[in-house]
């Protein structure tokens, strides 16, 4: 699959707050986060177009803040931006 065919990623305000925090030396991942807009008939998610490989990055990202963390509600949190992710990824 080639890495740079687009994809549509939808998360919370919640998610997007922890995504801003953690991309805030990241440049390249933060501008995929702020590319992200509202959409009101997908309840106010955020939606970001992104290449495969992109997410693939903000995967790692997540992957390693789960590592990081012990609260039981933001392991939660994350694992579920990570299951998002990977359906994404996977175009499904």
């Amino acid at each position: 699959m080639a890495r740079t065919k687009k994809r549509l990623w939808g998360f919370d305000d919640g998610e997007r707050e922890i995504l801003t925090a953690a991309t805030a030396e990241i440049p390249e991942l933060r501008a995929v986060i702020a590319r992200a807009g509202r959409r009101a008939e997908l309840g106010n998610l955020w939606v970001v177009e992104a290449s495969v490989g992109e997410l693939d990055e903000i995967y790692s990202l997540v992957e390693a803040l789960i590592d990081g963390t012990r609260s039981r509600r933001r392991r939660d949190q994350l694992d579920g931006m990570r299951a998002t992710l990977c359906t994404s990824m996977d175009g499904f």
